[in-house]
Order: structure tokens, then sequence, then C-alpha cells
């Protein structure tokens, strides 16, 4: 293997290796249907996806799943995070769940919080939560045993278990049952009092805010604070991803850099054609069983591309936006041009659609540099 031209993949690997994944032992299952049976144990995480996924066995570390119809009738020591259609958990689960899907049916043991997230939501009265209940759905039941707080946002509520800790709950309507008992404060918005059951215990105060309809000033106030968030975040994760490539990888970085701008608009051509074409491919593969893996690793490879080349993006606009100010002939690739182009490019993507569309010119263009250097790198290693 020549070690000049395996430096783009070893600089792929170090980059993400870089931030904060898990780095234990993990076990990968995928197919049409993934059973995990009743009897077996699997230390360290595991990582499921298919049509069905069954898990019977019993997990020593994180359980992350996404599939059509999801079954967990085992153990999971750790967290479990579920996307999909159906989830039904009867198993237990010794920290958190975190679940997004259709429909949500809880009836087993977990040890931390609930984060739910679905079309209709059930925890039934077998259930019992050791933390917080946290639920976003159209229609959500509540008859089990809840040790710590609960806040839900969605349409239809009926609480008719043991809770706790405060409830918050913004509805369309609430209905408390005769099982109810609930150790806390509760403090609900709708735009109607709460059907609330004669033979229902609640110890605490009860405050009612009349709304109309779902509150939309309180949902675009929640959006915009996500948004501003996630915003904020992207961005100091790119200023630092930036800095360490720079100093970790100056010669690398210099070389991507200088070859985006030596054929700016074949890497945006073929940068826009990758970027689009690939994901449709991959899914048209995942039609066949053989194809399915093949297909899961080409959309990690495609993702990974995507974070580097939104990361590079900036640091290419800064060498741009320096070598104009310093007025020299080559293209300078150091922390300063990071500390330039990353919030540059930031708010230059802010801009409606001229900068978008600049922003999404030189996103495209290092794309198609990276994924053109990286085959490269493949054919020589072989």
């Amino acid at each position: 293997m020549n070690p000049r031209k395996s430096a783009i993949p070893l600089f792929l690997i170090a980059f993400l290796l870089a931030f904060p994944f898990a780095a234990r032992a993990a076990d990968l299952r995928v197919g049409r249907r993934v059973v995990i049976p009743a009897g077996e144990t699997l230390s360290g995480n595991v990582y499921s996806a298919g049509g069905e996924v069954v898990v019977s066995g019993n997990l020593t570390g994180d359980l992350v799943c996404a599939g059509g119809d999801v079954f967990l009738t085992g153990s999971v020591s750790d967290d479990v995070v579920v996307a999909g259609g159906d989830l039904h958990l009867t198993g237990d689960v010794g920290r958190d769940v975190r679940v997004a899907a259709g429909r949500v049916s809880l009836s087993g043991q977990v040890g931390g919080d609930v984060l739910v997230t679905g079309g209709q939501v059930r925890l039934l009265p077998d259930a019992t939560i050791g933390g917080d209940v946290v639920v976003a759905a159209g229609e959500v039941i509540i008859e089990s045993t809840i040790r710590g707080a609960v806040r839900i946002a969605g349409g239809d509520i009926t609480l008719n278990g043991m809770v706790a800790g405060p409830v918050r709950v913004r509805a369309r309507t609430l209905v408390i049952g005769e099982q109810a008992r609930l150790g806390g404060e509760l403090t609900y918005w709708a735009p109607s009092e709460a059907t609330i059951d004669p033979a229902a215990e609640i110890e605490g105060p009860t405050t009612f805010y009349l709304i109309a309809g779902m509150d939309q000033d309180w949902l675009a106030r929640a959006l915009l604070r996500i948004g501003i968030t996630f915003l904020l975040v992207t961005f100091l994760m790119t200023l630092a991803a930036g800095l360490f490539s720079v100093l970790v990888f100056p010669k690398i970085s210099e070389d991507l850099v200088r070859r985006t701008f030596q054929n700016f608009g074949g890497g945006l051509l073929r940068g826009f054609v990758l970027f689009f074409v690939l994901p449709a491919a991959a899914f048209l593969v995942t039609l066949t069983v053989v194809g399915l893996p093949i297909a899961l690793i080409a959309g990690l490879v495609h993702v990974i591309f995507g974070i580097i080349s939104g990361v590079y993006a900036g640091i290419a606009f800064g060498s741009l936006l320096w070598k104009a100010a310093t007025k020299r002939e080559e293209y300078e690739v150091t922390w300063k041009t990071v500390l330039v182009g990353v919030p540059a490019m930031a708010f230059l993507s802010l801009v409606p659609v001229v900068g978008l569309l600049v922003s999404a010119a030189f996103f495209l263009t290092v794309f198609g540099v990276l994924y053109q250097r990286f085959w490269v790198a493949v054919r020589g290693a072989f």
C-alpha cells in the first residue's frame, strides 16, 4: 500500500474518532427480520435495522434499533434508542428509553427516563418508570407507575396511573381517570378544563391555563429556541472540527482546498451528481437482501463525507477571503482561515437565496473533490 495514497482514508478515520462517539464493542445486525433469541447474551452495544426486529435475549450495553415493528421482550442493561413504525416493549431496560415511532406500547420496567415522540403512546399498568417521562404525541394514555415527573404535549391525554412527581400537560383534551394517583402538582394548558374522576387523587395543587386550540405562540417559541440551539451547537462543532483538521492534518487540508479551487466548476458538478444520485442508488440496492448491508455502509460513508464537506466548505471559503484580503497568489490554510471562513460561511448561509446558493456551491464542490480523492486513494491502495 502506498502511504501517501492511503492518507485520505486514514484522515477520514482519524477525523471521526476525534468526535465523542462511543468506542465500546458493537454488534451490528441487519436484515428483513432480525431476531436476538431468548437465552442469548450479547456484550457491548447492539445496532440493529430491519423490517421486523425482535429482541428477546439479554444485552449488557445499549440497543440502537430502526425497524418497521420492534419487539423488546428481553433485557437491556443500558439505554434503548428506537426509531420505527411500532414499538412493543415488555422487557426490562436498565437506563433510559428514547423512542420515535408511530405507535408505542410499554409494559416493561425502565430504570431511567422515557422520552417518546409518536402518534399513539400507551404506558400500560404493568410498566414502571424509574425516572421522568416526556411525551409528544397525538394520543397518550398513561396507566403505569412513574417515580419521576411527567411532561406531555399532545392531542388527547389520559392519566390513569401513579405519578410521584409533578405533572405538566399541554393538550387538546385531558382526562384524569379513577386510578390516577398524582403525588405532586398538576399544571395543564388546554382549551377546556380537564375531566377529573371523583376517585382520582391529586396531592398537589391543580393549575389550569386556558389556551385557544394548540397555542400556536407557544409552539412557535419552542421551535425558535430549538432552531437557535441547533444552529449554535452546529456552528461550534464545525469550528472545532475545522481547527482540529488544519492543525492535525495541515498537508491534507491544504491539498483539499487547493483542489477545490483548481476546477471549481467540475467539482461542483461532480458533487451535485454524487450528493443527490448516490442516496437514490443506495435505496434501490436496499430492495435486495444482499444489497442491504452494502447500502447501509454506502449511506454511512455518504453521511461522513457530508459532515467533512460541511467543515471544509467553511475552510475553503476562509482561504478565499484571506487570499483576497492579503492579496497573495496562493491559498493559505491555517487556523486563521478557519476562524475567518467558518463564521463567515455560517452567516452567509442565513442570507436568503444568494447566501444559500453560495454555501451550497462550496459544500458540493468540496464534496465532489473529497469523493474523487477518496476513490483515487482506494484504487492506488489496491
